[in-house]
């Protein structure tokens, strides 16, 4: 007989993982106890060999579905106690915790089968849960994972959840949040002035107030949703004006994979993503005459952000036939973050909702739906939030006390523990004091469950909002990353590439060090340094942002000083008096950043070609340039790619230049857009193949928001594979702004790393010297 210590760590709290190793025990008759603690679940053994040998290799082969393992220790010791059997013990605090933080999932099939059961006790409950599902994240106060520490807290168990909860045979044995009717949260329908209304079942009503019209704001699982009839243009309409939302797609919500079917076209893969325990809204082309969404819901677009459920309420909100389809965007003023409390929701979203249907279960952290979209076969994050985080991403590299705030556009946060980065879910553009709040409520929730000291914080090398505010008073080292070098740093992670590669950074702003706007940017780099190999041919952004919320301008910004003599032709439809204020601005050589921006290129050519008029959402033009184009047209126009010193400049103003001349003799907008994608994506590739000749390199990273282009990204790769260039892209993260912080944190240690190199071979140098 030996006893030994066995110490997990990893995804094994809020999982079910000391049940699952309960039953594993006295399945193979080992003696002791399992408990949670700061490190993970340490399980305190007692058995023979064999016997405790097998045990572990049931643990490692065999854990809950939510779980995920990332270390086991096993440790033999000299405990002779006499154990009674096999049992739960009391978490350990105190201790810096080693142990991730579950995410939020969808509920089971069990659940929503006993939910749907008329004879069940949780028929029709809201809130049903077990080990295998329901709320983590936006519950969890700190770590160990016990109810206590939970915004379940204040629910007493009654006394049939609390035997369930005690029994090893069920599966809300140690489910933390487990609940039932008689014991758990429960649902409040509010007027539009927030006072309770007189109704027996406030969920029935709610149905009846959405069938008819009404716009509901509803309590989801971090936050809190708008929801209308998605086949109501009136309903679609005033949440649209009620909310100044001109244009920016809504997303859908619809009960199964058979209804989504219905409306939008899915392959498996989406098919998966959707029914996935996640639960994101995926980007999915709809059927041809599709009826039954409003037509504003997405206006210009031939796609359909989708989900399914993602909690028991939102189930139940189908449980009628009355509609199958409910836009369900997020509950927040514009730029804010989403609305968590009932307080917060009924002050900013009245004159928005009608009624509020709500719960009495609160949300520690506020967290929003995740969006993805399919590129190259494969899916990529466009809004990484609810199910996705707080997975961890492990380097090998030392980020302890490393502290990234990302950049100013799609914000997150990074924090280091170990070798492990903790990526926060989306927080907002931090132009507003309320997403600069909820950032600094996050980063201190991340701080409390980590266990994470400051060492040293990162910012972006122009940092805004959040960054400023954290910084002014810290006595901790601060380092400054370009932003694209963080750009580059966080796909070169993801992808596990250790040493240099080709770097493609197609975004919308970041200054670059020489005080520029870059956005186009060729860099052969790793997690430590890069050099600027090429760039896109600089334009002037008259006004500055002004050209980004008004694509004209930056139309003729773009092709200002290279082709003067387009500037009377293009857009004619802007006024006059606007037209002589931007040639005064572009003439006096104030107020006209020079920028290498590929995004604002795209702009341009959707006010060129009178797509998009005036940015109602960030992308718009973009977006609605790539909805445009003939996805059948293979032509391309003249493009050059100069050699400067060294440098490779690729003249984006004579692509644009061409496909204003094309559109000048008649050709459709459809077949120039498209032109324009295969000229950039040929441009693109042929100065990577140029890149690659020179350093020998074979590897390229794609990142930036452009990369959220499928057209753009899928015609690039298929070019890049063609020539013998292996393309990376982001899988785990968005390639938008919101990797920025993780890509600071990577460039951090890797600069750490090289730092306790150099001293270590210092220290052995002086050693071998005497």
């Amino acid at each position: 007989m030996i006893s030994c210590t066995i110490t997990i760590s990893g995804t094994v709290q809020g999982v079910g993982f000391r049940p699952f190793v309960y039953r594993l025990a006295h399945a193979h008759g080992i003696a002791g106890t399992v408990r949670n603690s700061p490190s993970g679940v340490v399980i305190t053994a007692r058995g023979d060999r064999h016997t405790i040998d097998a045990f572990i290799r049931a643990i490692q082969s065999g854990s809950p579905p939510l779980a995920h393992i990332t270390g086991l220790v096993t440790e033999e010791t000299a405990d002779t106690k006499d154990y009674s059997g096999f049992s739960i013990a009391p978490s350990r605090k105190g201790d810096s915790p080693d142990v991730d933080v579950t995410r939020d999932t969808a509920p089971c099939e069990a659940c929503l089968r006993e939910m749907s059961d008329p004879a069940n006790r949780r028929h029709n409950h809201p809130f049903v849960n077990c080990t295998d599902c329901g709320p983590r994240y936006t519950i969890i106060k700190k770590l160990p994972y016990d109810r206590p520490d939970t915004t379940m807290a204040e629910f007493c168990m009654c006394d049939e959840c609390r035997k369930e909860y005690d029994n090893p045979a069920d599966r809300r044995f140690h489910a933390q949040p487990v609940c039932c009717p008689n014991c758990g949260p429960s649902l409040t329908l509010l007027d539009k002035t927030g006072n309770s209304m007189e109704c027996d079942t406030p969920l029935a009503h709610a149905i009846g107030l959405i069938a008819e019209g009404a716009i509901l704001a509803v309590k989801g699982l971090g936050g809190f949703h708008l929801a209308c009839r998605a086949d109501s243009p009136a309903a679609v309409t005033a949440l649209r004006q009620r909310k100044h939302r001109e244009q920016k797609p809504l997303a859908v919500m619809v009960e199964n994979a058979h209804i989504a079917r219905k409306y939008c076209i899915l392959s498996d893969i989406e098919l998966a993503l959707l029914t996935g325990i996640e639960r994101p809204i995926c980007i999915c082309r709809t059927q041809d005459n599709c009826s039954g969404i409003a037509a504003d819901v997405a206006p210009r677009l031939s796609t359909l952000g989708i989900m399914l459920p993602s909690t028991p309420l939102h189930y139940l909100l189908f449980a009628t036939d009355r509609y199958d389809a409910l836009v369900m965007t997020s509950g927040n003023l514009s730029a804010e973050p989403i609305c968590a409390s009932t307080g917060e929701a009924v002050d900013k979203l009245e004159g928005i909702a009608d009624f509020f249907l709500v719960h009495d279960r609160g949300i520690h952290v506020r967290v929003d739906d995740s969006i993805v979209r399919i590129l190259d076969k494969n899916p990529v994050l466009l809004r990484r939030a609810r199910g996705f985080v707080p997975a961890p991403l492990t380097v090998d590299l030392p980020v302890d006390g490393i502290i990234a705030l990302g950049g100013i556009m799609k914000s997150t946060i990074c924090v280091g523990r170990n070798s492990t980065c903790y990526v926060s879910h989306y927080l907002g553009k931090a132009d507003c004091i309320e997403t600069l709040d909820n950032a600094s409520a996050v980063l201190d929730h991340y701080r409390t469950i980590l266990g994470v000291e400051p060492q040293q914080y990162v910012t972006d090398n122009h940092p805004g909002g959040f960054a400023s505010s954290i910084i002014a008073d810290s006595t901790v080292s601060v380092l400054k990353v370009q932003h694209h070098h963080a750009h580059a740093a966080a796909c070169l992670a993801e992808n596990r590439i250790r040493g240099k590669a080709l770097c493609l950074v197609y975004d919308g702003l970041g200054l670059g060090e020489d005080d520029t706007i870059w956005g186009g940017e060729l860099l052969v780099a790793d997690c430590t340094e890069y050099s600027r190999t090429g760039h896109l041919l600089p334009m002037l952004m008259p006004g500055g942002d002004a050209a980004t919320l008004n694509p004209a301008r930056m139309a003729l910004g773009a092709l200002w000083e290279t082709f003067p003599e387009t500037a009377e032709k293009i857009c004619p439809w802007i006024p006059r008096k606007e037209r002589c204020a931007i040639y005064a601005i572009l003439e006096s050589g104030i107020q006209r950043p020079v920028t290498t921006s590929m995004g604002r290129l795209f702009d341009s050519l959707a006010a060129i070609l009178d797509i998009c008029r005036k940015q109602t959402y960030e992308g718009q033009p973009a977006i609605e340039l790539e909805e445009c184009a003939d996805r059948n047209e293979t032509g391309a126009y003249e493009w050059r790619i100069d050699s400067k010193s060294g440098m490779l400049v690729f003249d984006g103003p004579l692509v644009l230049k061409s496909a204003f001349d094309d559109f000048c003799r008649g050709t459709k907008p459809s077949v120039v857009a498209a032109r324009f994608h295969n000229s950039i994506a040929d441009m693109s590739a042929h100065a990577a193949r140029r890149a690659a000749e020179t350093t020998g390199l074979d590897t390229i990273c794609l990142t930036g928001g452009c990369f959220q282009n499928k057209l753009l990204s899928e015609r690039l790769v298929k070019k890049l594979r063609n020539s013998g260039i292996k393309p990376c892209f982001h899988r785990i993260l968005s390639p938008g702004d919101e990797c920025i912080s993780f890509g600071q944190t990577v460039v951090a240690g890797a600069k750490r790393s090289t730092i306790d190199n150099d001293d270590k071979d210092k220290a052995e140098r002086n050693i071998r010297n005497g």
